[in-house]
């Protein structure tokens, strides 16, 4: 039993990344769930380290369910985002524990809709995203073995990335060779700007020496309303649509709350695992706290999460792929004030992966 549980404990850390596909809901958000079983109380090892590798490619554009993706490969707005989030937790007495997550990122977006000269040219964001500090507690104790418990979680994310990154947009149709600094697309910010509040909720429950099951719950408050970064680079708005684009607080980057709802079942072979689950994730058009001006790039994503993870002595190597079935944009408040204006309504579009690739390794000391 105390291997069983060892192994449902290091799922769970290696299943739950609250970081989202495409430009739907924040960017780099460092991955919850980061929090140090190890061996539910069954080790002596009180330290763990995590580093978590991932990977995808957006290029589909979605608007509400409907695909306005460029019927030429060459028009679309291709963006790649490499994330790594190195973890640290540690383990308390009683059940508490402490977690925190530094993400590290390289992001590009390459396209011609973002450049008024219209050819292609790439912008890039690099460096430190958003750490996370939160405080973990067993709500059944922990001194005994159980084939199940519950896991609650409160902690603050930081707005230590840089969500006004900066690079050249060639935005002079007559002079191609012009070009000048503007805020990079929120897609590839490395935060977003705002202090946020972090609750969880995790659980397992062990049915045999081969079957596990576990359920993981997240989401981020952010009482901040807008960043103050402009959402448009220099050159592709003309002024009537700029005017129009402030009356309805486009111009300026919001940011949003965001969530993330999973479950599955965990399948162990010896020292291999093999894990099934489902994910439900995105960004609300309204916050719990606070205001919803300015652009967000909204909706919701679910999708199947196939995993599979391999166990040392003190160390796992594991590797997931999420696999979205169904996802959407949703409409704004922005959205709502625009169609208040034009008489239309319309739904702000967003940017899809269709998967996203996690390779990592975990070790107890």
């Amino acid at each position: 039993m105390k291997a069983i549980i060892i192994t449902v404990a290091f799922s769970f850390l290696f299943a739950c990344n609250a970081q989202s596909q495409g430009c739907v809901a924040i960017r780099n958000l460092a991955g919850f769930g980061q929090f140090a079983q190890l061996g539910y109380g069954q080790s002596n090892d009180k330290w763990m380290l995590d580093i978590n590798n991932r990977y995808f490619k957006a290029w589909k554009f979605l608007q509400g369910k409907t695909n306005i993706s460029p019927s030429s490969h060459s028009e679309d707005i291709d963006l790649y985002e490499y994330t790594m989030n190195i973890g640290l937790s540690r383990v308390l007495n009683n059940g508490w524990a402490l977690g925190l997550d530094m993400p590290i990122s390289a992001n590009k977006i390459s396209s011609i809709a973002d450049n008024a000269s219209g050819e292609r040219h790439s912008v890039h964001a690099y460096g430190l995203g958003d750490i996370r500090f939160t405080v973990y507690k067993w709500l059944l104790k922990t001194n005994v073995v159980r084939k199940g418990n519950i896991q609650v979680g409160l902690g603050l994310k930081f707005p230590t990335g840089n969500y006004h990154t900066e690079d050249y947009f060639y935005s002079n149709p007559n002079d191609k060779s012009f070009k000048e600094l503007a805020p990079v697309n929120v897609a590839a910010q490395l935060g977003d700007g705002g202090l946020g509040i972090t609750t969880e909720l995790n659980a397992f429950y062990i049915f045999s020496r081969k079957v596990s099951v576990y359920g993981n719950f997240f989401y981020l408050i952010s009482p901040k309303d807008q960043n103050g970064v402009a959402s448009w680079p220099p050159g592709v708005l003309p002024p009537d649509a700029k005017a129009l684009f402030h009356a309805a607080t486009y111009d300026v980057n919001s940011v949003p709350d965001n969530y993330t709802l999973r479950g599955g079942a965990n399948f162990t072979f010896n020292n291999l695992v093999a894990t099934a689950g489902l994910r439900y994730e995105g960004a609300p058009a309204h916050d719990l706290i606070g205001q919803n001006d300015g652009l967000r790039r909204v909706g919701h994503i679910f999708s199947v999460e196939p995993g599979v993870q391999y166990k040392f002595k003190k160390s796992f190597l594991y590797s997931f792929v999420t696999i979205p079935v169904d996802r959407a944009t949703i409409e704004t408040v922005p959205d709502e004030r625009m169609a208040a204006i034009t008489g239309t309504n319309s739904i702000s579009p967003g940017h899809f992966a269709n998967s996203i690739i996690y390779l990592g390794y975990a070790f107890t000391f």
